[in-house]
């Protein structure tokens, strides 16, 4: 600590005479020769000049001190320039890796959709289509609902796309509920549902003018099930506007409550 302070005060603090100052001329105490005041030692006798020394001192603990910053900075530049290059790198191995991967989904598709596996999943779709469309028009003309259930476990994806499936799923939810001998906290949440959620009745569209009487029975149907169980349809609707989400449906842990005020009520 005490060497770094002397340096600095070396350094800045002590005037030093000018590079551009005018070079005296000394004579040696030793030897009585003359020399420029700027050498360190006498050059006939190696007696030493300590204005010259000093001077000299300065200059090579300035030149140490340069280097040190240089090294500091080539350091600072080294660093900087390896953690440019490991970013680019990085940034380079991401967008490969995108590439390859979009490549890959592409050649996927295409290779999947000209494959024969692919091929032989539809003429088995089609197949199966041919062979159980006539069973599901006749079991939904005859309202046979299980037969329709069966054959959607079958092959879900041909039912699901069935010109009478969305007919089928509205008609069948509220035959399921009428059917029922006792109507659990759950089916009333549904029915709810079913009655008052506005989107659900958007479903109707779907529906022939045969469809929709039926469908307009079956609720008649399902709102006097609901009343002989005790719950009157005004008080459902009121506690369906007070707890329903945005997406229609009430938690059962509410409608538990709520339905046993009204029954007690």
């Amino acid at each position: 600590m005490a060497f770094l302070c002397i340096v600095f005060f070396l350094l800045f603090v002590e005037n030093e005479t000018p590079e551009c100052a005018m070079i005296l001329m000394m004579i040696c105490k030793n030897c009585g020769g003359q020399f420029p005041d700027t050498l360190e030692k006498c050059p006939y006798c190696g007696t030493m000049n300590k204005k010259g020394a000093y001077r000299g001192f300065r200059k090579k603990v300035s030149a140490f001190i340069d280097s040190l910053l240089g090294l500091k900075t080539d350091a600072y530049e080294s660093v900087s320039r390896m953690i440019l290059v490991s970013i680019l790198r990085s940034l380079v191995l991401i967008a490969v890796c995108v590439l390859l991967a979009f490549v890959a989904s592409r050649f996927y598709n295409v290779d999947y959709y000209n494959d024969s596996r692919y091929d032989k999943e539809r003429m088995e779709d089609i197949e199966w289509e041919n062979a159980n469309i006539q069973k599901l028009n006749e079991a939904y003309e005859q309202r046979d609902y299980e037969t329709i259930r069966k054959l959607y476990y079958e092959n879900s994806s041909i039912v699901s796309h069935w010109e009478h499936y969305a007919s089928y799923s509205l008609l069948e939810e509220f035959d399921k509920l009428i059917n029922k001998e006792s109507l659990s906290k759950y089916d009333m949440s549904n029915i709810m549902y079913f009655l008052y959620y506005p989107d659900y009745y958007g479903r109707t569209e779907s529906l022939s003018e045969t469809e929709l009487e039926e469908y307009l029975e079956n609720r008649k149907q399902l709102i006097e099930k609901v009343e002989k169980e005790g719950y009157p349809e005004e008080k459902l609707q009121e506690i369906y506007e007070e707890y329903a989400d945005s997406y229609g449906y009430i938690s059962l842990s509410e409608i538990e409550d709520a339905l046993q005020e009204v029954k007690n009520g």
